[in-house]
C-alpha cells in the first residue's frame, strides 16, 4: 500500500513526453516507409507498418495542432489571460523553426537534380514552388517532384500556420463551433473528392490542406482535453494515473489495428482519406492518455526529447539521401542495372537497410546541431539586437 500511496510525479502540462513520443512514431513510421520501398527489408519493423509508414504525416498534422495549441488551453483552463499572439512574430517564429534547415535540404536536392538531369525550365519551376511552399499548388512539382518529394507536407504546414492566430483565440473562446466546423470541413471535402478517385484530380488533391482540418480539429480537441485533466487534483494519485498509462496502451494497439487495416486496403488513397479520422483520433488518444499516465523516468524523457528533436531533420533528409545512395553512389556495392533487391539479394536488402538508417540518423544529427540549432541562435538575437539599437 505504500506504493499506492506514495505520490507520482506531477504532470508535465507544458510538454508532455507523450508529444515527443508521438512525434518519434510518426517519424519513424515515415522514413520505415521509404526506407522499406528501396531496401525491400521487411524485418525492421511489422510489415504493416511498413506498409502503412506514409501516413504517420497524418499524426504529425495533428500533432502540430497538439503542441501550438496547448499553451493556449492550458491558459484557459488555468483561468489565466489567453495568450497574446502577434501574426509576424509567430510567423518569424515559424520561419525560423522551419526555413533554414529545410532551405539547406532543398539545395542538396537541387544539385542532385541538376546532376542527374541537368538544368531546365520544369526544374526552375519545381524550384520556385519548394521555395515559396507552395509546391502542393503546382502538380509538376507535387506529383512529379524532382526535388525532395517529402516536403509537400510543408505545404499543409505553412498553410496551417497561416491561420493559427486567427484560428486560435477562436478555439480557446468557442471551442466547440470552432471544432465542428473543421470537422465539417473534412467530410464535405472528403464528400466532394471521394467520386473522383482514380483521376489525376484526386491524387492532387486528397492531402490539401482542406482534407486534414478534421484533423486540426482533433489535435486542438486533444489539447482542451489533456490541459482539462492535467491540472485535477486525482493526477496526484498513483492509481489512476496507473489507469491513464493502461488506456493508453489500449490506444496504442487501436492504433496498431488501425494502420494493419490501413495496410490491407484495395485502395490504398482511397482508405486513408475515409479513415483518416478513425487513425488520428488513436493516435491523440495515446496521446493524452500516455500523457496523464505514469511519468518516464528522467533519463528516458531525455532520451525521447533528443530523438524528437531530431525528426524534422530526419524527415527533410530520410529518403532524399536514401535514394542517393542506393541510385547515385550504388550503395551497398551493386553493378548492373537491377538494383539487387529487385534479384531477391536478401544479405544485400539487410545491409542496405542497416546503412540507410544509419546514413539517415547520422545527417540528422549533423544537421540538427549544424543548420537547426545554430539558425535558432543567429536568427533569435536578431530581434532583441533592434530593440537593444532602439533604447540607445
Amino acid at each position: 500500500m505504500g506504493i499506492l500511496n506514495r505520490a507520482p510525479a506531477p504532470i508535465d502540462a507544458d510538454r508532455p513526453a507523450a508529444a515527443d513520443f508521438v512525434r518519434v512514431l510518426a517519424t519513424w513510421a515515415v522514413g520505415a516507409f521509404h526506407i522499406w520501398q528501396q531496401s525491400w527489408y521487411g524485418g525492421a519493423a511489422p510489415a504493416h507498418w511498413l506498409q502503412a509508414g506514409s501516413v504517420g504525416v497524418d499524426l504529425l498534422v495533428m500533432l502540430s495542432a497538439f503542441c501550438l495549441f496547448l499553451p493556449w488551453a492550458n491558459a484557459a483552463v488555468r483561468n489565466q489571460p489567453l495568450p497574446r499572439i502577434r501574426p509576424a512574430e509567430f510567423y518569424r517564429r515559424r520561419a525560423l523553426r522551419l526555413l533554414p534547415a529545410y532551405y539547406v535540404s532543398l539545395l542538396f536536392s537541387l544539385v542532385l537534380a541538376v546532376a542527374r538531369r541537368g538544368w531546365s525550365k520544369a526544374l526552375a519551376l519545381d524550384l520556385a514552388a519548394h521555395l515559396a511552399l507552395t509546391q502542393q499548388f503546382y502538380r509538376p512539382a507535387y506529383l512529379a517532384c524532382q526535388l525532395n518529394g517529402v516536403t509537400w507536407t510543408l505545404t499543409v504546414f505553412a498553410l496551417f500556420y497561416l491561420v493559427f492566430p486567427l484560428l486560435a483565440p477562436l478555439c480557446a473562446k468557442w471551442p466547440l463551433p470552432t471544432l465542428a466546423a473543421l470537422g465539417l470541413v473534412q467530410l464535405g471535402y472528403t464528400c466532394w473528392l471521394l467520386p473522383q478517385y482514380g483521376s489525376g484530380d484526386y491524387s492532387a488533391r486528397f492531402n490539401q490542406l482542406p482534407a486534414f482540418s478534421g484533423v486540426l480539429a482533433v489535435g486542438l480537441a486533444a489539447a482542451w482535453v489533456f490541459a482539462k485533466f492535467a491540472h485535477g487534483g486525482w493526477a496526484q494519485h498513483v492509481l489512476p494515473r496507473a489507469g491513464c498509462t493502461a488506456l493508453g496502451l489500449a490506444a496504442l494497439i487501436w492504433l496498431d489495428a488501425e494502420m494493419r487495416a490501413q495496410a490491407a486496403a484495395a485502395e490504398y488513397q482511397q482508405f486513408q482519406l475515409i479513415n483518416r479520422m478513425p487513425l488520428v483520433l488513436a493516435a491523440a488518444a495515446v496521446l493524452v492518455c500516455f500523457g496523464l499516465g505514469l511519468t518516464l523516468p528522467g533519463v528516458l524523457r531525455r532520451a525521447l526529447r533528443w530523438l524528437a528533436a531530431l525528426t524534422y531533420s530526419f524527415y527533410l533528409w530520410h529518403q532524399m539521401l536514401t535514394v542517393f545512395l542506393k541510385y547515385d553512389l550504388h550503395l551497398p556495392a551493386w553493378a548492373g542495372d537491377t538494383p539487387p533487391n529487385q534479384l531477391g539479394d536478401a544479405a544485400w536488402m539487410h545491409r542496405a537497410d542497416l546503412l540507410y538508417w544509419a546514413a539517415a540518423l547520422a545527417v540528422s544529427i549533423a544537421a540538427y546541431y549544424g543548420i537547426e540549432k545554430p539558425a535558432v541562435r543567429r536568427f533569435s538575437k536578431t530581434p532583441q539586437k533592434m530593440c537593444a539599437q532602439k533604447a540607445r
